[in-house]
């Protein structure tokens, strides 16, 4: 037995150890427990992180083939077209290009994005433009502190500073030149260089090619919030001049020795922004990507360019597949065609993804002008490593011209936009998610289980080493950091992807960040590792400061929104149009009228729960399966089984089913996401291009001929039926 003298001589001994112990930990660097959301100071004592919201990850079903194709998630309703758009530090995405609600030109209204919200209308946030600034076909840039310069546009000689977190603009110094689809970059030493542009909507410059008066081929620099200095010696018609319309969107890069390389059509060259500037011709690429290629940096100094060759978005020009490699790391370019996309594509996307492949989407193989029919939906994925394009999944809205796509911190892409002018306006997102996110048991496709990076601490400067605590011991294979996209006309300015150097101890990670400034500019960019299984974690976004000063990490906004809400509207009253059901056709440009059958015609008229028992009923229908076609419905009476919706002679009439396949054909329509970017249309299954719509409240079946008007008028909203 223990005597008592010897058990308070133990227990002393227990508290002294237990003290030395707490005051021993509490001289050790511990995670920063509850930091705000916004920028944390990367140091000694880790900060501990939220993970990137996302609407649709983890939340969706996967598809069949989403864990060797992707997937693209539901679309959803957006309140502008996206023609530009960012990804911000703090996770966020703004775009602009359209009037809030509005179909047509104009830099007017800001969207500010934020995924931890969901994708309803209280996750968007819009803000007027001041100062009658027009960003319309305009050119960004992140500043250093964060904010948003925006050069030219429709406003063609002006600057200005947009504060996302306020959503305040100033007004900043003219250009010399006019800047209508001018690009900017940030350099290595934090200013802002301005390249290309030209007068207001002088698009047709390239038919007098010796005829420079119209566009800007002198440089402009500067801190982006003070006065622009021409760079009169770096004067180039070569890079900048009206043949071949090389003035327009010039895709620029800053190359590993700090000067800038771009191509600008076929032609190559390389700036020194030095003192007054010089330009140096380095040759011409094997195929001209003319103003609608898209191009990336999928390696440190190993460019990506692919598609385009169109030299304005009305020609005739038909789009290429062509795919080049361009390696800029010595004095001269090393230019190496490799294979084909396996689509000729004008105004596609290039992205790369948190595995360093690169994806492409969208394009058209003609022009604006060329209609749905041209356009490509299915996206493809080329993978440096073997130099081959393999197909990926389709989707479901047209993106050609004016369209954009980034990714974000989720590993997934963000597609958006397209349209004025275009086939289609796309009041409408989609996002992408990649095989990589999904795993296959047996028969059946799941979301995979990721890694995560849960604190970060020690240095997020250049040459500095970050120390990340994982969620599991799980081998990191790879870390990367990625810059944020800023995307506009097929060119996402100076994007690239950075490998970095990594270790690991158990549950901790430590990637050493590069010493040169020209390989990683400062900016913000998505730390992203992948794992032995090629599943990449989410993002965590982290700022590297030109001045010298403390790298910082972007603690997120707690997820607080529901998952995205599918079908491009959450409106009150709207239904799916599911087999079995039975719906009313309400006009989207006319509310309170639906499409009813009268004396078996179609038409339109005011039909309410306050409206007759026979005007309820007659516009009430059931909705069947497809009678012609599997993914179409067909429309049948509630009030007369039997009798369906059909077209005949280019009028819409209730006929009772006589069985044959031609009436099965003029019975059936295939649901497509409404004309005006919300809700639905509905398109002939025999006659496609056509489009049941009203005109002088009767229904037709017309061909679709790509005005605001028939837009708005073979838009329907799907509601709950008042009768039947």
């Amino acid at each position: 037995m223990l005597t008592t003298a010897f058990r308070r001589h133990l227990m002393a001994e227990v508290v002294i150890g237990a003290v030395l112990i707490a005051a021993c930990t509490a001289l050790l660097p511990g995670p920063a427990a509850g930091a705000p959301p916004g920028p944390a100071a990367v140091g000694a004592t880790p900060v501990v992180l939220n993970q990137p919201a996302d609407p649709f990850l983890g939340k969706i079903t996967p598809s069949a083939n989403a864990d060797t194709q992707g997937m693209y998630a539901p679309q959803v309703a957006t309140p502008l077209v996206a023609i530009h758009a960012v990804l911000l530090p703090n996770g966020h995405v703004v775009s602009y290009g359209s009037p809030v609600g509005e179909a047509r030109q104009g830099g007017l209204a800001y969207d500010d994005w934020n995924p931890a919200l969901g994708t309803g209308t209280a996750s968007h946030r819009q803000v007027a433009s001041m100062h009658a600034y027009d960003s319309f076909c305009n050119a960004l840039e992140i500043l250093p502190d964060g904010r948003v310069l925006m050069v030219g546009g429709n406003t063609t000689t002006a600057s200005m500073v947009y504060d996302p977190a306020t959503g305040n603009q100033a007004m900043g110094a003219p250009l010399a030149r006019q800047r209508w689809y001018a690009s900017v970059v940030r350099l290595p030493d934090d200013r802002m260089l301005v390249l290309g542009g030209g007068d207001y909507y002088n698009t047709n410059a390239f038919r007098n090619p010796n005829d420079n008066s119209g566009v800007a081929t002198v440089p402009e620099i500067g801190t982006g919030t003070g006065a622009w200095t021409s760079l009169t010696g770096a004067a180039s018609t070569v890079a900048f001049g009206a043949k071949d319309n090389r003035w327009w969107y010039p895709r620029a890069t800053i190359a590993p020795d700090g000067k800038v390389f771009g191509v600008s059509n076929d032609q190559m060259w390389r700036l020194d922004p030095a003192g007054t500037g010089a330009v140096r011709s380095l040759g011409t690429l094997p195929q001209g990507i003319g103003v609608s290629g898209s191009s990336v940096m999928y390696a440190p100094g190993k460019m990506l360019y692919a598609g385009g060759g169109q030299r304005f978005n009305e020609t005739a020009e038909v789009a290429t597949n062509a795919a080049t490699t361009v390696d800029i790391n010595g004095a001269n370019p090393v230019v190496t065609r490799v294979a084909p996309m396996r689509y000729a594509r004008n105004w596609l996307n290039l992205t790369v993804l948190a595995n360093g492949e690169v994806l492409a989407n969208g394009g058209t193989r003609v022009g604006t002008q060329a209609g749905a029919a041209n356009s490509i939906t299915r996206s493809e994925i080329w993978n440096p490593a073997t130099r081959q394009w393999r197909s990926a999944a389709s989707a479901q809205r047209t993106r050609t011209y004016h369209s954009v796509a980034l990714q974000l911190p989720g590993g997934s892409v963000l597609t958006s936009g397209g349209g004025l002018p275009g086939p289609v306006d796309n009041f409408n997102s989609e996002i992408y998610y990649p095989a990589y996110l999904f795993t296959r048991s047996g028969s059946t496709v799941r979301w995979a289980d990721r890694p995560e990076i849960r604190t970060m601490g020690g240095s997020a400067a250049y040459g500095g080493t970050l120390s990340l605590g994982m969620s599991d011991t799980r081998r990191i294979a790879s870390a990367s950091l990625t810059s944020l996209g800023r995307v506009t006309h097929s060119y996402n300015t100076d994007q690239r992807q950075v490998p970095l150097t990594i270790s690991q101890s158990g549950a901790t990670v430590r990637v050493t960040l590069p010493t040169n400034r020209n390989v990683l500019p400062p900016g913000s960019y998505l730390l992203q590792g992948v794992d032995h299984n090629g599943v990449p974690t989410p993002a965590q976004i982290i700022t590297l400061k030109g001045d010298g000063t403390a790298g910082t990490v972007t603690v997120y906004e707690p997820e607080q929104g529901q998952a995205g809400t599918p079908g491009g509207s959450a409106e009150p009253g709207t239904v799916p149009l599911t087999a079995g059901t039975t719906v009313g056709l309400e006009a989207a440009s006319h509310p309170g009228y639906r499409v009813r059958h009268q004396d078996f015609i179609g038409k339109l008229s005011a039909v309410g729960p306050r409206s007759s028992m026979l005007a309820r009923a007659d516009s009430s229908f059931r909705v069947r399966a497809g009678l012609a076609g599997t993914g179409c419905v067909s429309f049948e009476a509630a009030n007369y089984p039997g009798y369906f919706l059909r077209h005949e002679n280019s009028r819409a009439y209730l006929r009772r089913n006589d069985n044959s396949a031609a009436f099965a054909a003029a019975a059936t329509f295939c649901p497509r996401t409404g004309l005006t970017g919300q809700h639905t249309s509905l398109e002939s299954y025999n006659m496609p291009g056509r489009y049941l719509r009203h005109r002088n409240f009767a229904i037709h079946l017309d061909a679709f001929d790509n005005s605001a008007q028939a837009r708005k008028d073979a838009t329907f909203v799907v509601r709950v039926a008042l009768g039947g």
